[in-house]
């Protein structure tokens, strides 16, 4: 409990801080890692989707990024930053590393060289989900593989091994699997959901397993939020405030098969480390006292769909809210989380914070 205050404490000074400037450069500020890879859905995606031939789960036009310097829409589905961005800069980053479609040259393995982002808005685990209108979670590892050759060719066999098990390689994603699975389960098919929790459990562990083979080492992962209490959720309950049980209940099982996945991965693979950020249990601490960490709405929209200036303008309390659109947080929210997976207490990490993970040996 003494933990849980100094951390509250530690927040609400975080908000004073924040509440009147924007995250700037870090300056004088030495790196932890070599560099961030980061893999997964909207949450972390900076831009990819930008690229994707289908206008479904974009971000890149106002008010999208009204917050982000220049007020310039990025393709992240925020006013502003987000998590990948913010636990970059805990790390000694300015942001999050590129967008892997953004970039337009081979990699080049100098000083500016901090990673890449491969996550997509809307992505899954399982590949036949959304495929045209996203990047699922396979065919970014694919992306990463290209990375990985391109490295190789600069730095060698035995230095890009050494970089690779140094990096973090941060992963958000699962809720859009969960999500089909709900509809599915709605159509009362006498055929079992191939997108249940073990079928989207063992894709996820092959896939780690691809990356450990490409090299990865060090895992920083972030569990599945309460995607029932998400807006879109909220709005289909009869008072459009109550959250959605079932979706819960579905993302506390995937939660739950995340920590012995992980745990007998590292059993079996040779310097697998991990941390499982628990944003579940971090965004439910917020709905249950919103005021103490500084927030008046946790239940709807800063920014009403469609999110654009034809539309109505989004709250200008941007930073007293949760929930910039349907579906993701504001950036506010983002900078919190980030701030508890990164050094925050025992709760909302296992075995070990994203700080620790990253000093393992």
């Amino acid at each position: 409990m003494m933990m849980m205050e100094h951390f509250r404490i530690k927040v609400l000074s975080l908000v004073i801080v924040t509440s009147f400037q924007m995250p700037g450069p870090v300056q004088g500020h030495k790196t932890v890692v070599p560099a961030i890879f980061v893999f997964g859905d909207g949450m972390l995606d900076v831009g990819n989707n930008n690229y994707v031939p289908s206008d479904a789960q974009q971000a890149d036009y106002p008010y999208y990024g009204i917050d982000f310097p220049g007020s310039n829409p990025t393709g992240r589905f925020s006013n502003g930053y987000n998590m990948a961005d913010f636990i970059a800069r805990d790390m000694g980053f300015k942001m999050s590393p590129p967008a892997y479609l953004s970039l337009n040259t081979s990699i080049k393995m100098n000083a500016n060289f901090t990673g890449v982002n491969y996550a997509s808005g809307g992505a899954g685990i399982q590949t036949i989900i959304n495929d045209e209108a996203t990047i699922p979670f396979h065919y970014q590892v694919s992306n990463f593989n290209d990375t990985v050759s391109q490295m190789e060719a600069n730095l060698g066999h035995q230095k890009l091994s050494k970089l690779l098990a140094k990096s973090l390689f941060l992963i958000s994603i699962g809720t859009m699997d969960l999500s089909v699975n709900i509809w599915m389960l709605s159509r009362h098919s006498p055929r079992p959901s191939p997108f249940n929790i073990p079928n989207t459990l063992s894709s996820y562990k092959a896939i780690i397993m691809q990356l450990y083979g490409l090299g990865a080492r060090k895992f920083g992962i972030i569990n599945i939020q309460p995607f029932g209490c998400q807006p879109w959720a909220r709005q289909n309950s009869n008072d459009h405030v109550q959250c959605n049980d079932t979706m819960n209940n579905l993302a506390r099982e995937f939660n739950d098969g995340l920590k012995p996945l992980f745990s007998n991965l590292s059993s079996e693979l040779s310097g697998l480390s991990y941390s499982i950020a628990d944003f579940y249990a971090f965004s439910n601490a917020i709905f249950m006292n919103p005021l103490a960490y500084g927030f008046v709405n946790v239940n709807s929209t800063c920014c009403n769909p469609p999110c654009t200036p034809e539309n109505e303008p989004p709250c200008e309390n941007r930073k007293q809210y949760w929930f910039w659109d349907l579906s993701y947080t504001t950036e506010r929210a983002a900078k919190l989380a980030s701030c508890a997976f990164y050094d925050g207490p025992a709760r909302f990490t296992m075995p070990v914070n994203f700080k620790r993970l990253i000093k393992i040996k």
